[in-house]
């Protein structure tokens, strides 16, 4: 019998408790007793955990919810084997940075590959949620300056085809040689325009699949944590998601709104996930960091238990805690999760 943590009505505010674990050879059992043990109520999993049956009988025993994550245009695996799909970034490189390597938004034959190959998945979990994350053109915003330059800002696709159709769709002859400065001079507008069609044109055609495939599931969808007027609206021009449509397909938005990594503040979270609430109209969830990532220093007890209280008293539908292979080698941490959800 399968897993059926089938979602019913809306999520209550504040009962979204979730973790993100990414290590496909953790214990199954040990991870799923700890969500437990630790008031976790959904664990945030890509497919790659169930290859066979031990995560799914391991979450139901102990009652987890699953939030079954799709990751769609950031696929190493099927770049192995069709490295003609990259996109290429606007220096000409395949966009790839460490584990993020991007396929190209305007592949026709890899959404068909990821509707027939990956999307069933769901049918056979029916997850509480299940969500789109990479649901977008390539910028690795992680390294990205919230306030600084915009023409720091590497995305794609800049490959010949994307080119070729862009000019179809702006009338412009675009130069090759010259393809970023030429948009970004004398198209740039055009250019989100046509992101924002493809990506939300994307979603929609992926999130009816999943409606169809497990209509009990609710559906979010994950988005870079810019705000409509950040680095002159990338959030359309580089990434293509557009809120407020994006809002209109889904049932909740998860912003990946990262203090830490962002240099930012809670003040600033809090008024991004306001702004992706009001425009999309749609719950949201906080996410709070257990430790470090990229350059940043470590995270503090401390630190951890400021940004775990300000999200569950938050106006949020919930958390995100980033995540269990950090979380579970902090004894000091685990005992602030569980304290602060009791």
């Amino acid at each position: 019998m399968y897993l059926s943590c089938a979602f019913q009505g809306e999520i209550k505010m504040n009962n979204l408790i979730s973790i993100f674990a990414f290590d496909p050879t953790i214990d199954a059992a040990s991870f799923a007793r700890d969500c437990r043990d630790w008031g976790i109520t959904h664990a945030i999993l890509h497919p790659g955990f169930f290859s066979d049956d031990k995560m799914r009988e391991a979450l139901a025993h102990n009652g987890i919810d699953l939030w079954l994550n799709f990751q769609v245009f950031n696929n190493p695996d099927y770049l192995k084997s069709h490295p003609d799909f990259y996109s290429i970034t606007g220096s000409g490189n395949r966009a790839q940075h460490e584990w993020c390597h991007f396929v190209c938004a305007g592949r026709d034959e890899y959404i068909d590959y990821f509707l027939e190959a990956q999307l069933p998945l769901a049918a056979k979990l029916l997850p509480s949620i299940v969500s789109l994350d990479f649901i977008r053109y390539f910028v690795f915003w992680e390294l990205v300056e919230i306030y600084g330059p915009v023409e720091a800002i590497e995305d794609g696709c800049y490959c010949p085809r994307c080119l070729e159709d862009f000019s179809k769709f702006c009338g412009h002859d675009i130069p090759p040689l010259d393809a970023v400065s030429f948009i970004h001079q004398n198209a740039l507008t055009e250019w989100g325009e046509y992101k924002r069609r493809r990506i939300t044109a994307t979603a929609s055609l992926l999130i009816h699949r999943l409606r169809e495939l497990s209509p009990a599931s609710s559906v979010w969808i994950k988005t870079v944590p810019w705000r409509s007027l950040d680095l002159d609206g990338a959030i359309i021009t580089a990434a293509g998601q557009d809120i407020k449509e994006l809002g209109m397909l889904v049932d909740g938005i998860a912003p990946m709104a990262f203090t830490r990594i962002l240099h930012q503040t809670a003040e600033w979270k809090e008024a991004l996930l306001r702004e992706v609430r009001m425009v999309s109209g749609k719950p949201v969830v906080s996410y709070v960091q257990v430790d470090q990532a990229y350059a940043e220093g470590p995270i503090s007890a401390v630190q951890f238990e400021s940004e775990l209280t300000g999200a569950l008293e938050g106006d949020a539908a919930g958390i995100s805690i980033f995540c269990y292979e950090q979380l579970v080698k902090s004894p000091e941490k685990t005992e602030i999760l569980k304290k602060s959800l009791r």
